[in-house]
């Protein structure tokens, strides 16, 4: 058919047990350029259809040995079932009806006009097209919009690489551990967008945030009247909300104990019940859950149950500290000041060298939110043009990640020059030297701020710092 761009051949499939139905169908079909295959039994048409996918359906509500009303269904299977078109001679309503609730997109009458079939094929097509096209955009989108793992340190490459291993398995549960501020639940959006359950939600909830009560209605739900203040029409849980998706449990470890239990034969029989209700509710998520603790040892302590912990950890994913990482601090710095210097329309291009190298040794106990923060600060300072030291907030300069102990060994002065003058300038040099060029830590020995130090380096011109491996963005 014309105008119609399917990532292949549309397949159609003719069931029916009239020879001449199927022969005349599939030559027509065949004319428009579509695929078509036929089967005579409801049998032969199953296997047929297991066998490979199809994009339309032809079924004969009448075929011998088997209820057309409950074939339907059976037909339409996959991720993106085939559209059944229902082939009755009788032209009964209420056949038509029920057919529509069973799942078929169209009822035609027998016989049938060539116009007919060729307007329904076509609109029926038309929509699936638009499906196809549709499922492409939102996989574009969420490629767009998804935030990247930024780094190419060895951490996090080990980080990328479990993310790949578990996305494939989109039952498989995943306890992510880290630091506050590390990037928990980036890796589990990750986890998420790369697996099968990509289309389905992504639900979030901070087991910290809400006391035991309102948590356990927040997953689970609650029928009406289950509570004191519940509403009268019920609500859905979390659980519910996230199915056929992910559900992301931050914090764990803050989970009370009545609650770890609920949640175990959540992971172990896949289904739960809402708060006052009586009946098992199947679910179909997974769970992905974080914690900033040791739950080995909470469970030693019995702080946490033991079942649990290995019902949770059987894909452990550890995210690296940022301080852990450094050499990750150019390439994230620069993708923040891409990300908020397009929100607050500013034309910020990039970082000095001292702002850089500020940003690089400084330990980041708040990790990558800290970061990201100290970025956003800079852009409401800077004007325009590039990121300086001066723009940055205090709290990153002075003493960062390590020990001020250089070699005090005496200091022998070269030359015949005894100024107070020279004397500076070879001290300088030397706690640069011992200090491996660690510009803070150098400024912080040497009692003086780093301006004053970069100040110095230029006026006894002591050069640059030896070279190191960077990070080209």
């Amino acid at each position: 058919m014309k105008n119609l761009s399917f990532p292949g051949l549309p397949r159609v499939l003719i069931v029916d047990d009239e020879e001449g139905v199927r022969d005349g169908l599939r030559a027509l079909l065949q004319q428009e350029g579509l695929h078509v295959e036929t089967a005579g039994t409801a049998e032969d048409g199953l296997r047929r259809i297991e066998a490979r996918s199809f994009d339309v359906v032809f079924l004969d509500l009448n075929l011998p040995g088997a209820d057309g009303h409950s074939m339907i269904g059976k037909f339409r299977v996959g991720t993106l079932p085939a559209d059944v078109l229902v082939l009755t001679g009788y032209g009964i309503v209420a056949k038509a009806v029920e057919s529509m609730r069973e799942g078929a997109s169209d009822v035609i009458e027998k016989p049938f006009s060539r116009d007919r079939i060729l307007a329904t094929v076509r609109r029926v097509l038309e929509a699936r097209q638009l499906k196809h096209e549709l499922a492409g955009l939102q996989d574009r989108v969420r490629e767009l919009t998804s935030t990247e793992l930024v780094g190419l340190s060895s951490g996090i490459q080990e980080v990328r690489t479990r993310i790949g291993q578990v996305a494939h398995a989109p039952d498989t549960t995943v306890l992510i551990t880290g630091q506050s501020g590390s990037g928990k639940e980036l890796v589990a959006r990750c986890i998420h967008e790369q697996s099968d359950r990509r289309h389905g939600p992504f639900v979030a909830v901070n087991c910290a945030a809400l006391t035991e009560a309102l948590l356990e209605a927040e997953l689970f739900g609650y029928e009406p009247g289950a509570f004191t203040g519940a509403s009268r029409q019920g609500k859905d849980g979390l659980f519910a909300v996230a199915s056929g998706g992910a559900l992301f449990l931050d914090e764990i470890g803050q989970m009370d104990s009545s609650l770890q239990a609920k949640l175990l034969r959540v992971l172990q029989d896949r289904v739960f019940r809402r708060v006052g209700g009586v009946h098992d509710v199947p679910v179909d998520v997974r769970i992905i859950a974080s914690t900033n603790q040791d739950l080995r040892q909470m469970v030693q302590v019995g702080r946490f149950r033991e079942d649990l912990f290995y019902r949770l950890n059987v894909m452990a994913v550890q995210v690296p500290p940022l301080r852990s990482r450094a050499e990750d601090v150019p390439l994230l710095s620069h993708c923040f000041l891409d990300q908020i210097g397009r929100q607050m329309g500013k034309a910020i291009s990039g970082f000095t060298e001292e702002a850089m190298e500020t940003l690089t040794e400084y330990s980041w106990p708040g990790n990558v939110r800290e970061l990201r923060n100290v970025i956003e600060h800079a852009c409401i300072v800077c004007p325009i043009g590039m990121i300086d030291e001066a723009h940055l907030p205090k709290f990153t300069g002075g003493t960062l990640d390590g020990s001020d102990e250089i070699d005090r060994t005496s200091l022998v002065l070269e030359g015949q020059d005894r100024s107070i003058r020279a004397l500076e300038s070879q001290l300088v040099a030397k706690v640069l030297e011992d200090t491996d060029w660690n510009i803070s830590r150098a400024a912080s020995i040497l009692g003086i701020n780093r301006t004053t130090l970069y100040n110095k380096i230029r006026a006894y011109e002591l050069g640059q710092r030896p070279l190191r491996s960077k990070v080209m963005v």
